[in-house]
């Protein structure tokens, strides 16, 4: 076993110093989505101070979306341009000839300049001013703002899209990322996959799946690694069948980078109906989350080898911990371009009203900011929200990465869950439509509680998976209106499910995380091994709760499910926990 272990960290030491001889420091670089500049502590901060002097210059910033939203007549221009970081090449003459409809900004800015406001704000203004004194408007669709560890290695890059207005949507979004996996190849397929799924999760949201277009953005030091990169985007368009610009200029800035601009249509309205979210309306995950606390414990038990001790003594052994983090790898390589059908389903036609029975009302990705999406969804629809489920993919990972400082927002993950706001009957719908789809296991984890202030209320065990004092500060934490809310659930339909599972799932954890993600879920009942090496379960509860049980047994990360085979029957009463026989 210390032979094994000793092999496994000399492997990845050699890697560090590959790389290291190639002027990339992987423990310099930001994990998935956690390279982004942080919004709460500083780029809201930062806008708050430019606001003033933005509101005089000929620009506009598109309200808090993660996706620019244009009327299309299907036809449409993008135009790249790259400049310094204070905008230095920014030409008038030619901001007129563009006359963009819709500006995609992506700013890369030193660690310096990205802990703190006042930094930020002297840098983005700088830019702002020079883009606003056109005679054109500029509107920025999307901003997007990461971090290098690198001074020399600030830009900014815009993607200016022109169109004419239409009867149909035109969806733009720019999102990338230095690296999800720094235990394997930079240039890899899956890493390279990961970004750009990442970028189109945002597409997919607002229910577009036809006619996407990437525009790639990336970069790395060396030649080599830039054709390699070249080459994984290249597999990944034409394994999804989507379209590939790959002509479009890049920043050649030396410093590891990949993402895309990704551009798509929706024929349907799409789903920001704000103002029509109510008391009731229930919220939806698609799966769990929380992908980069495991991505970066798996990491740092690389590097501190006494991380690896305490990890086996009180989680999982270090080669589980492997098995976990690539089954999520290659969840996160795969485009939810599915669920983005099924979503399109339960939109208005254009021109249309939104109907509660029958369409959705919003949705989010949860993604980089993990369960604070639905803060910032909170705020942005003027209501009051309850999440009484957190369904995290291995809570004892999350709590280990929080309690070790390995990640402060144990939640946070890339190309992520989907989470959809909507009446229950549409939501009952949704989860039907949703079942069958790979990787997909939906539960709904939250509710509406009325129009309010923008609060997020949370179960007390948050701060588990939470370390940061300000992130926390942002959440309320009130077990009476929880208790409330599952009080509610008691009025629900109950029913009784009866499984047996077969595949891999003894002597592998099954049961322990089976019984914890039932608890969660509020049902009782019972897992047992049987003799033929399946396992039984038996669980009861709200339907919706058992439903969402069965979809996450489907695609549980310990183990491997083969098959599930269950059948709903009348609900007893029978149990009064749930456990392990």
């Amino acid at each position: 076993m210390i032979k094994m272990r000793e092999d496994r960290i000399s492997v990845f030491r050699e890697r560090l110093d590959k790389y290291l001889n190639l002027g990339i420091n992987l423990l310099s670089l930001a994990i998935g989505c956690s390279v982004k500049v942080d919004l709460y502590d500083t780029l809201y901060p930062a806008l708050s101070l430019v606001n003033n002097e933005i509101a005089k210059l000929n620009i506009e910033i598109q309200p808090r979306e993660d996706v620019a939203v244009l009327r299309s007549n299907g036809d449409y221009s993008l135009v790249r341009r790259i400049y310094d970081i204070s905008g230095n090449g920014v030409n008038k003459d030619e901001l007129i000839s563009i006359n963009p409809s819709v500006a995609l900004l992506l700013l890369q800015v030193h660690q310096s300049r990205a802990s703190s406001p006042k930094e930020f704000a002297s840098s983005i203004i700088s830019l702002y001013r020079r883009l606003g004194s056109s005679p054109v408007r500029v509107r920025i669709g999307k901003g997007h703002s990461i971090v290098s560890t690198k001074e020399k290695a600030e830009f900014a890059l815009i993607d200016f899209i022109g169109t004419k207005s239409g009867n149909e949507y035109l969806l733009a979004n720019n999102d990338t990322i230095q690296i999800i996996d720094p235990t394997e190849d930079p240039g890899s397929y899956r890493q390279v996959a990961t970004a750009v799924s990442n970028a189109l999760n945002d597409l997919f949201i607002k229910g577009v799946y036809r006619d996407i277009t990437i525009y790639p953005v990336y970069d790395a030091p060396i030649e080599d690694l830039r054709e390699k990169l070249t080459r994984s985007f290249k597999e990944f368009s034409s394994k999804w069948d989507f379209q590939l610009n790959a002509n479009v200029i890049q920043p050649r800035v030396n410093y590891l980078l990949m993402g895309a601009t990704v551009v798509g249509t929706l024929d349907k309205e799409p789903p920001m109906f704000y103002d029509n979210i109510k008391a009731g309306f229930k919220i939806l995950v698609t799966r769990s989350f929380g992908e980069l606390s495991i991505i970066s414990t798996y990491l740092t038990t690389h590097v501190d080898e006494s991380i690896i001790d305490e990890l086996e003594r009180n989680v999982m052994s270090i080669e589980d911990l492997e098995k976990l983090k690539t089954k999520i790898m290659d969840s996160l390589s795969r485009p939810n371009i599915e669920i983005a059908r099924v979503i399109s389903k339960y939109l208005p036609e254009i021109g249309e009203a939104f109907r509660e029975d029958e369409h959705i009302a919003a949705t989010v990705d949860v993604s980089g900011p993990g369960i604070f999406v639905f803060k910032e969804l909170a705020e942005q629809a003027n209501v009051d929200v309850a999440l009484y489920n957190i369904p995290l993919i291995s809570p004892e990972i999350a709590k280990f990465a929080a309690e070790h400082y390995i990640i402060t927002d144990a939640t946070a993950g890339t190309n992520g869950a989907i989470a959809i706001v909507a009446s229950k009957d549409v939501i009952d719908s949704l989860i039907r439509n949703l079942r069958g789809i790979e990787d997909v296991q939906p539960m709904v984890i939250g509710e509406v509680m009325g129009r309010g202030s923008g609060k997020l209320f949370v179960p007390d065990y948050i701060t588990r998976y939470i370390t940061s004092k300000s992130l926390l500060m942002k959440l309320t934490m009130n077990i009476d209106v929880l208790r409330s809310l599952r009080r509610q659930q008691v009025r629900c339909e109950k029913v009784r499910v009866e499984a047996r599972v077969l595949g891999n799932v003894q002597g592998v954890g099954f049961r322990p995380t089976l019984r914890r993600q039932a608890l969660s879920l509020g049902l009782t009942g019972y897992v047992r091994n049987l003799l033929d090496g399946s396992v039984e379960v038996v669980a009861e509860g709200c339907k919706e709760d058992v439903m969402a049980f069965i979809e996450w047994i489907r695609s549980s990360p310990v183990g491997s499910v083969q098959t599930i085979n269950y059948m709903i029957k009348q609900y007893y009463g029978e149990f009064n926990e749930f456990e392990i026989r």
